[in-house]
């Protein structure tokens, strides 16, 4: 069986469990790199950071800082170090690690109050460690449509949307592997946590949310499902 095959049938059974057929989303109009800043590893012990670690729904109603952010994403999700791989001298390996060390796994950013950004869409480019903007406005509509509890499209600072790649799963593993994608999405979401909680962010990771919306607000593309989200900003 080919990978686009595989990948058809992992999208029925999505579709079979999500309940919902496919929607088209369209492409997001913008397509503008940020750069994120630097930033160093928070110090924090990995047990006592492990103690403290917990789901908060608690946000303030403030801006959450850009190199929060930028951490946030580059010690959960960003680069680890570079290998050998897959015909390459350089292939990244990432922080949150995949079944074969694939590049399956995507983040965006849905910002609502992020100091030096805008309102918008943004997607995660963990090798150069940059933002792309993919929209300018308020996201907050299309989270409440997304979110089946309403409250998490306003109160957090942002939403971190983990979203798996079918197509470059299914290249190399059988319809199997359509399971340990959402391990995969758990690790990241660890990641997320244990991050979040080193930098002093309060952060949730949540599952109820329609999928069909989220790729509509994301603009995804039919080979690409999204995973998990994690509402983000400063605790209460």
């Amino acid at each position: 069986m080919s990978g686009q095959e595989t990948t058809e049938r992992a999208l029925a059974v999505h579709r079979l469990l999500n309940a919902q057929l496919p929607v088209p989303a369209e492409p997001l109009p913008l397509a503008r790199p940020i750069p994120l800043p630097d930033v160093h590893p928070p110090k924090a012990g990995l047990v006592a950071t492990l103690a403290r670690r917990h789901s908060s729904y608690d946000f303030s109603d403030g801006h959450l800082e850009l190199p929060s952010l930028s951490a946030l994403l580059r010690f959960s999700m960003g680069v680890q170090r570079f290998v050998a791989a897959y015909g390459v001298d350089q292939y990244p390996l990432s922080m949150a690690p995949s079944a074969g060390g694939l590049d399956i796994l995507r983040a965006y950013a849905v910002v609502r109050r992020v100091e030096g950004l805008d309102h918008g869409v943004y997607r995660y480019e963990p090798v150069s460690h940059e933002l792309v903007q993919l929209t300018d406005t308020d996201p907050g509509p299309g989270l409440e449509l997304a979110y089946l509890q309403e409250e998490f499209a306003w109160q957090p600072a942002a939403t971190v949307a983990i979203t798996a790649r079918l197509d470059v799963a299914f290249d190399k593993y059988p319809l199997r592997h359509y399971r340990t994608l959402h391990v995969d999405s758990g690790v990241a979401v660890q990641n997320l946590y244990l991050v979040g909680t080193a930098l002093g962010l309060a952060g949730c990771a949540v599952a109820g949310f329609d999928d069909a919306a989220v790729g509509t607000l994301l603009g995804l593309p039919e080979n690409e499902i999204p995973t998990m989200l994690f509402a983000t900003g400063r605790p209460a």
